[in-house]
């Protein structure tokens, strides 16, 4: 029987470090480059899509707002679209008094050019009963997605 003196040379292993190898983080990396690159125009299309979505809900708001007033106010009331700001107006007869305004261009948060936006006709009046002396037909568009809202001389709106 052979004894094992403490001093004797044992291999001594050295316990791992925590982490990751330069390697692993190269691949990581790489994987998530590799995933933005093919969900980034999707992405893209999808926000696209969301200010259409949004610009086209809130000119709708801003019709109903009109027709609101006018019955309120037992006046008439007129929306006029300024297509130079990309701004819809509703107000007064005269145009002096403005009680709203809605703007879907540059500075909105909407980022839409005058390219993206027509507004026919430019100007409608509506009456406190709840007609309008015209149809309208507002439409946005962008990338090929387009959202289009009718508003009847009725008052009826409808948004497709």
């Amino acid at each position: 029987m052979t004894a094992v003196s403490p001093t004797s040379e044992v291999p001594v292993r050295h316990p791992l470090r925590p982490g990751f190898s330069l390697v692993e983080v190269l691949v990581a990396v790489g994987l998530v480059g590799i995933a933005l690159v093919i969900s980034l125009p999707k992405v893209s299309r999808l926000n696209g899509r969301s200010q259409v979505q949004r610009a086209a809900q809130m000119m709708q708001a801003e019709v109903q707002q009109a027709f609101a007033i006018a019955g309120r106010n037992r006046v008439p009331v007129r929306l006029i679209w300024n297509s130079s700001v990309l701004q819809l107006q509703v107000t007064d007869l005269a145009g002096s008094v403005v009680y709203r305004r809605a703007g879907v261009g540059a500075g909105s948060g909407f980022g839409l050019n005058a390219s993206n936006v027509t507004v026919i006709p430019a100007s409608l009046t509506v009456f406190p009963n709840g007609l309008a002396n015209d149809s309208l037909v507002i439409s946005v568009s962008r990338s090929g997605y387009v959202r289009t809202v009718r508003v009847a001389r009725s008052g009826m709106i409808r948004s497709r």
